[in-house]
C-alpha cells in the first residue's frame, strides 16, 4: 500500500483496505506521520502509532479515559440526550475513571475478582473448551462459529456465575456495543440498537434470577455486590457497569484473538506449534501471539486539558481540552525501534515481551489474566487434539471494524 497524504484522511476504522491489511499502512504512517491530525474522525482526533508515543501517552496524567460519549460527537447536542442511559451505564466502566475515582474502583474490582484463581479456572475454562472441541468435526469447520465464537461468552458468564446457555444473547448485546467503540463511523440507527442492546443486558445482569445463580455459584456479579474495601461498596448500577464491561472487553477480544492466532500459526511447523504445549514456553509463546495477533487495534483517551506534545519525530501537537487521541497499539507492538524482526512470530521472543496488547500504567486491561488464560487453554487444547490443524486457503471474512481486528469466520481442518 503507498501512502498518500493527499489522501490518508481518508482512513477509517470501517475501510475494508484498512481492515483487510492495516499493517503497510501502519508502517508508513509510523515511519513518515507517527502523529497524524484526522479531521475526519471524531471531529479532530491524533492518531499516533509509534511504540514511543502510544506508551508515554498512555502514562501521561494530562489524559483522560473518561471517554465514553466519544463516539456520539457526530451528533448535536440536544440529540445526544436520547442516549444518556446507555452512556450512563458506559460511564461508570473502571476503564473509563481516572485519580483517585479509579484507584478506589480498581480496587474493589481486584477485591471482587480474588477467588477466582488461575487453580479456580484452569478446570472450568478447559471444561467448556474440550465441550466445544468434542463437538466439532476434525475434517473441517469454523473455528470462529463452532468455537472461538461461543467460548468467551461462556467464559465470562461462568465467571459470573450466569448461565453460560445465554452466550448467544451476551455475543449478540456485546458485539454491538464492540462495534459503536471500534468504529470511527456509526450510523444513528446502529447507536438506537446499541442502546437496546445495552438496556437487555444491563436488565439481565441485574436480574434476581441472575443475583440468585451468582450467589449460589460465588460468582463474579455476586461477589461484586459483596465486596468491601475500606468502606465503599459498589453499587447496584456499578456491580452492573463493571460486569458489562468485563464482557465487552473479553468477549470480541478473545474471540478474534484465537482466530488471529491460528491464522497466524498455520505456516508454523508442529515444532513451533508445540511450544504452546509445554509450561516452561507456552508463557513466551502467548505474549508474542499477543503482540503479532492484537485484536484490539488501539488505546483512546482525551486531552483532560489543553496543552502542547511533542511526538518522537517533533511534530509539535497542540490538543485542546477534551480533544480525542487514538494510540495504535496494534502499530506499535510492530515497531522496528523496539522489537526486532517486528513483522514476525518469534514463537520464542524472550520475556519480557514488551507489547502494548492490554496497555501499560494504571490503565492496564482489568481483564488481561482471563484473556491470557482463556486464549493459552483455548491454543493448547486445539493443537494437542490436531497438530496438524490446517487452515485451507479461502476467502477472509473479516469483522466489519478495524478497532476489533479478526475474522468472523475461519474454515480449518484436523490435517491430513
Amino acid at each position: 500500500m503507498s501512502l498518500d497524504f493527499v489522501s490518508v484522511d481518508d482512513f477509517s476504522h470501517n475501510r475494508f483496505q484498512y481492515i483487510e491489511d492495516p499493517f503497510p499502512f501502519y508502517a508508513q504512517m509510523r515511519e513518515h506521520r507517527p502523529a497524524h491530525l484526522s479531521e475526519s474522525i471524531f471531529g479532530g482526533t491524533w492518531l499516533m502509532f509509534r511504540y514511543a508515543d502510544c506508551a508515554g501517552l498512555m502514562k501521561d496524567e494530562r489524559l483522560s479515559n473518561a471517554r465514553s460519549a466519544v463516539p456520539l460527537r457526530f451528533l448535536p447536542p440536544e440529540q445526544r440526550e436520547e442516549f444518556a442511559d446507555m452512556l450512563d451505564v458506559y460511564s461508570r466502566w473502571l476503564a473509563f475513571h481516572d485519580g483517585a475515582e479509579h484507584t478506589r474502583n480498581r480496587r474493589q474490582a481486584n477485591r471482587s475478582y480474588v477467588p477466582f484463581t488461575d487453580e479456580y479456572l484452569e478446570p472450568r475454562i478447559q471444561g467448556l473448551v474440550d465441550g466445544l472441541l468434542d463437538r466439532v468435526d476434525p475434517k473441517g469447520f469454523d473455528l470462529i462459529g463452532e468455537f472461538a465464537f461461543p467460548l468467551p461468552a461462556m467464559v465470562i458468564a461462568d465467571v459470573l456465575g450466569v448461565p453460560v446457555e445465554r452466550h448467544a444473547d451476551l455475543n449478540r448485546w456485546t458485539d454491538d456495543i464492540a462495534h459503536l467503540f471500534g468504529s470511527t463511523s456509526v450510523t444513528v440507527d446502529h447507536l438506537r440498537r446499541t442502546r437496546e442492546s445495552t438496556r437487555q443486558l444491563a436488565d439481565f445482569l441485574a436480574s434476581e434470577e441472575n443475583a440468585r445463580l451468582s450467589r449460589a455459584e460465588g460468582g463474579l456479579l455476586h461477589q461484586l455486590r459483596e465486596a468491601r474495601v475500606r468502606g465503599h461498596r459498589f453499587s447496584e448500577r456499578d456491580v452492573v457497569a463493571q460486569a458489562a464491561l468485563l464482557l465487552f472487553a473479553g468477549v470480541a477480544s478473545i474471540r478474534y484473538l484465537i482466530g488471529n492466532c491460528v491464522h497466524a500459526l498455520a505456516d508454523h511447523p508442529v515444532s513451533e506449534r508445540n511450544l504452546l504445549l509445554h509450561p516452561e514456553t507456552v508463557g513466551p509463546a502467548v505474549e508474542e501471539l499477543l503482540r503479532l495477533c492484537t485484536p484490539v487495534s488501539f488505546v483512546g483517551r482525551i486531552a483532560a486539558e489543553a496543552f502542547e506534545y511533542t511526538a518522537s519525530d517533533g511534530t509539535v501537537m497542540p490538543l485542546a481540552k477534551g480533544q480525542p487521541l487514538l494510540l495504535y497499539v496494534a502499530s506499535a507492538n510492530r515497531d522496528p525501534e523496539v522489537f526486532d524482526r517486528p513483522d514476525e512470530l518469534v514463537l520464542d521472543r524472550p520475556l519480557p515481551n514488551r507489547h502494548l496488547t492490554f496497555g501499560i500504567g494504571r490503565h492496564l486491561c482489568f481483564g488481561d489474566p482471563l484473556v491470557r488464560q482463556t486464549t493459552r487453554i483455548a491454543l493448547s487444547s486445539l493443537y494437542r487434539r490436531w497438530p496438524e490443524l490446517r487452515v485451507p486457503r479461502q476467502e477472509a471474512n473479516w469483522n466489519n471494524n478495524l478497532g476489533f481486528h479478526g475474522f468472523t469466520s475461519l474454515q480449518v481442518t484436523g490435517g491430513d
